[in-house]
Order: structure tokens, then sequence, then C-alpha cells
């Protein structure tokens, strides 16, 4: 009877979760904000300008180019899906050592690559379902152990669903397998309610979050797990579902409480940001600030402050922020989510253009706490965007003014559900925030010829323009990985429907240079990955003392058997026949080729983010 009881509390605090959002939704016109205090003006569409016309109708065309590519080559798509064994056993990485490429360079720096991704999902569920795996490749200093030896491993972060599931047997129900359709998201979270009293898994499977030496392996939705590297390339879960002392609120019976995927460490302070949302109470997003108390690089993530962002009248994806010296930019783009829509057999995240785009600034120093509701934002025109590449404030020239540049990547998709059916391109942006004013200075694709995915900064340059009037540097830029092909269908999993193929890296000027004759947005440089190789990676930025970087990328090959046919599901996950190299680039000459190449034991499938861990911070 206990368990009985139980279970019903548990259920009603469901219930409650998603009726205290229809309350406010079934009173609220979907155009308009439930305070007429708080409402958003919705840009004039008759306002786009030639060149917005001009960019789309180039958008549209590289993508139709891109989508007669896949025909061909939908099958080694789907094979760059499929799962792969733990390797928690760190494997000696055999290096070429017979020509250049096979040796490391004298100046790379010591540390590990660690990418995280979702793996082991069912074929009915969807492939973010999947339990966080992280693949981990050891760059340990000369001195250090037989003579520097690199290892191999991968691991499962040990979620609390994984424990309960250990525990009491079963599996979670997937939450994403069904989109776009609704109903049976609810009762898999009526279901996992029941059995694990945790509506949805803590799967940690999106980005890793380092501060102060800590490592988080994050997802969004749910509180992040702490993990640990050690220097021969174990992976260690230190704790699940943490808290991160009380900065976690726990106001969430479905997810237990949630963190964003991505933050932003400032590197002049050392503080970490992140801006993370809710989808079932108000207020619908906040903003977090850590600090290290130890001031030794060891002892992060201890919550500074918290400031509500109480003006967000509909729950909305933020995936990603950014920061400039003085500020927190927020993002109020129109990925809504209505838990309500469930009922009505729709999944909660639509793209919803009508409920307007906005760009707010939220003051970094001082005391937030004191300064609720202090957010100044910015109309600006709707789309989706998931990943920023940096923000920075300058003096405009001509006024005196400040201005906030803002990098990111934008997309658009055609249709409410067409964002999680179909894949929706995505193009380098730039925004110019006027904040003496408060108005948008202007809005535009920097470069409408380029797809890609995936951007990337040296972390040192957060916050800050790199184009500088001192003549050695060079002009602001970032790295993302292109889009070769996009198509589909998935027959691993049951979503995404369809998706893209990855093979070059891409590095884009993000200022003007008029002595080099390079504008922003124009490419830079461009690395092209060997033919049948593909980028399971996001560019990852190894710094060099020196101040460059070396940009790594894994490219996994799909061996064709005879009359071209793709290896079995049950082959590829067993017999280690798909094939993984590392190639590390010189950030400042992409054109010039990889400096250092090498093979790992074991394939690396698809994933979604990575990052360097500094040797020091490995145990």
């Amino acid at each position: 009877m206990t368990f009985l009881n139980s279970n019903i509390i548990l259920l009603l605090k469901v219930l409650f979760s998603i009726s205290a959002y229809t309350t406010i939704e079934a009173w609220t016109p979907p155009l308009f904000s439930s305070s007429s205090t708080f409402s958003k003006s919705i840009r004039n569409p008759t306002s786009t300008t030639d060149k917005q016309i001009s960019d789309k109708q180039i958008q549209l065309q590289k993508e139709q180019e891109a989508r007669e590519k896949h025909r061909d080559l939908n099958a080694v798509w789907n094979a760059l899906f499929v799962s792969t064994p733990e390797r928690k056993d760190p494997t000696p990485i055999i290096l070429r050592d017979n020509n250049e490429s096979g040796k490391r360079p004298g100046d790379f720096p010591s540390g590990a690559f660690l990418r995280l991704g979702p793996n082991g999902a069912s074929e009915n569920d969807g492939f973010m379902d999947g339990d966080g795996m992280i693949h981990c490749i050891t760059f340990p200093p000369p001195s250090f152990g037989e003579d520097g030896v690199m290892y191999y491993s991968s691991a499962y972060v040990e979620t609390k669903g994984r424990q309960l599931e250990q525990q009491r047997g079963g599996t979670f129900t997937g939450s994403l397998g069904s989109a776009p359709e609704g109903l049976p998201l609810l009762r898999s979270v009526f279901s996992n309610m029941i059995k694990y009293q945790l509506g949805t898994k803590d799967t940690c499977n999106t980005a890793l979050a380092v501060h102060g030496g800590r490592v988080l392996s994050c997802m969004e939705q749910a509180p992040p797990s702490e993990i640990e590297i050690l220097k021969n390339g174990s992976i260690r879960t230190i704790e699940a579902q943490t808290k991160l002392n009380g900065a976690i609120p726990q106001n969430d019976p479905i997810t237990g409480g949630t963190l964003s995927a991505h933050g932003k460490t400032c590197p002049i302070t050392g503080e970490r940001t992140h801006v993370s949302y809710s989808s079932s109470t108000k207020p619908y997003a906040r903003v977090d600030i850590f600090y290290d108390p130890s001031k030794t690089n060891d002892g992060g993530w201890a919550l500074k402050e918290s400031i509500p962002i109480d003006d967000i009248d509909v729950p909305v994806m933020i995936h990603d922020s950014a920061i400039t010296e003085n500020y927190v930019v927020v993002l109020d783009f129109p990925l809504t989510i209505r838990t309500t829509r469930m009922f009505q057999n729709r999944f909660p995240v639509e793209y919803e253009p009508g409920n307007g785009a906005r760009i707010g600034l939220v003051p970094r120093n001082g005391n937030l706490k004191s300064m609720t509701n202090t957010v100044q934002w910015f109309d600006c025109d709707p789309g989706v965007i998931l990943h920023t590449v940096n923000a920075y404030e300058r003096t405009n020239e001509k006024d005196g003014t400040t201005q906030v540049v803002l990098h990111a990547l934008r997309s658009e998709p055609s249709g409410s559900k067409s964002y999680i059916t179909t894949y929706s391109t995505s193009f380098l942006h730039e925004w110019v925030l006027d904040i003496n004013t408060g108005t948008l200075v202007s809005e535009e694709c920097l470069n409408p010829e380029e797809m890609v995915e995936f951007p990337v900064i040296d972390e040192r340059l957060l916050s800050t323009s790199c184009s500088s009037n001192d003549e050695k540097a060079t002009p602001d830029s970032c790295y993302a990985v292109g889009v070769q092909t996009i198509g589909g269908p998935l027959n691993v999993y049951k979503t995404p429907n369809e998706g893209i193929l990855l093979d070059c890296v891409v590095k884009f000027a993000l200022d003007d240079d008029e002595k080099q004759n390079i504008k922003k947005g124009d490419v830079i440089g461009r690395f092209v990955l060997p033919k049948g190789w593909y980028a399971v990676t996001e560019p990852t930025i190894a710094p060099k003392e020196d101040g460059s970087v070396y940009v790594m990328v894994v490219g996994t090959k799909v061996p064709l058997m005879e009359n071209n046919v793709v290896p079995s599901i049950e082959c590829i996950a067993n017999d280690n026949v798909v094939l993984s190299r590392v190639f590390v680039l010189d950030g400042d000459n992409l054109n010039d080729g990889s400096v250092w190449e090498f093979d790992l034991p074991y394939h690396v499938p698809y994933g979604l983010h990575s990052a360097f861990l500094d040797w020091k911070h490995m145990k």
C-alpha cells in the first residue's frame, strides 16, 4: 500500500507540473504574451531585405544539392549511428612513425580528448535516447609511464537512470522515438514514473562542461553527472545527478532538475555561466554563475549567484548562450515547449515563429539578485539558434555608443514540425545590438554558401574580439564542420528521420581585414577529410602555450563489401570492421592538411560534443 500511495503522489506531481503550464496556456493567445508588461513585438516580415532574399535562395540551392548527394550514401550514414560496446580497459594506441604525419608534434599539449554522445538506444527509441558514452584519448607528457604511450578507452556515464535500471531491472522507456507524436511520450513519462520515480532518464549524453578542474557530463533537461578522467585513460563517474550543493533547483518531478547543456567560462574572471530552462514551471529560464572558491583551479562549480528570468512567458528551448565582458546573452527564440501538445498527440517542442524572437542582455557584474527582471531585450527575426560562437562588446566609432556583437549558427525550419521531422540547415549569422538606444542595429547571414554545424573557438578568447590593432593578430575566427549531404531515412533508430554527413573542417573570419582582403564570413581555411571518411566529432581545440591552437577531428570510415554493400549492424557493432582516425590540424593553416594522424584501436560512431581536458585536471 505504501508503494501504491507513493506512486499516486508522484503521478499527481507529474499532472500538476503539466497542468501548471496548461493554466497559463489556456488563457494565453498563441501570438501574444500573457502579460502586457513583458510582451514581445513580432518583427514585420515585410522588412525583409534584398540580401536576405538572395541569401535564402542560395541556402535553398545548397540544401538541394546536398540532398541529391545523399541518395547513394544513406547506408553509410546509417552505419555511423551503430552503437559500440564499452572499452573500459584503456588500450594502447599504436602510432605510425614511418612518416611525418605519424609523429606527435613537439608542442602538442598534454591532456585528454573527450567525446560524448548517445549510445545503446534500442531500435524503437530515438538516437538521443541513448545513454551518454565518453570516448577518451590520452596525450601524456613524454616522461609519463611507458615513454608517454597514448591510450584509448570508452565508458558509459553511470547516471542515476542506469543505476536504477541495474537495481530494479528493465529499462527506461525512451522519450524521443515517437516524435513528432506526443501521446507515446506522455505514456513513457507515466511508465517511467511508476517504475523508477523519474519521468525521463538522465542520459547525460550531450555536452561536457569543465570548471575548476571538475568535469560534468550534461544534458539540459536533467541534473548532470560528475566524472573524472584518470591519467591512465580510465573514465569514472563520481556522482550521478549532482545538484552542485543545491545550485540546481529540484522543482521538476519529471526530470529532477535542469542545468543547460552548454555554458561559457570567462577567461578573465574564471567564472562559469549557464542559462538553463524549465519546461513546466516559472521562471522558464535562469542564469547561474559559478566560481572556483579554492582559487587553485581544482574546486569549481560553486554557485556565486542565480537570477531568474521572469519575463519569458512561454517555455523555450535554450540550448546555448554567450557572454561578453559585462553581459550574459540570453536567447529567447521560438522553439517553444508546450506540454499540453502531448494531449493532442503532438510533440511538446515545436517551431513557433509567431511567438517572436529576441536576444536578452543580463548584466554580469554587480549583484544580479537585485537586478531581477532587468533584462534588456532586442527583438529580431524568428529562427532557431542551437549553438553560439562568441559575443563581445565594442564602441561604435561614429557615435561612441556601446554595441554587443553576437555570432551564432542560425537555422529556419520550414514548418512547426519540421525541426523534429526534417533537418534544418544552419548558417553563420551576426547580430549587432546597440545598448544605448536599445535597438537591433543589424542581423545578417555572413556566408549563405556554407552549411555548417558545431562551431567552436579558442575558449581563451571568449567574450573578446581578437581582431585588435596588434599587427600580429589574425582576424577573429571560428571553426565548424561542413555539411556534405542531407537525407535519410534512419533505420538504426526511430529518430531522427534524416540527418547529415560531415566531410570537412571550415575556418571562418568573423571580422574584416582590409590588409588581407578578408571580409567577415569568408572561409579562410578548409580541411577536407580523405574520400570515404566522415567527421563524427565537432572540431576540438587543443590550446598551445604560444596562444595558437591545434584543431582535432575524428573521422570514421565504413568499408564497403562486395557490390558496395555496407556491413551489417551486427558486424559493425561486434567485429571492429569500421575504422576511425584522428586528424590533428594546425589552426592557422587548415589548407595545408593534417600535421598529425593516427588510427584508433576501435571505431567512434556519431556523437555530439567534445572537449580537451588539460593534463593537470586528470587524476
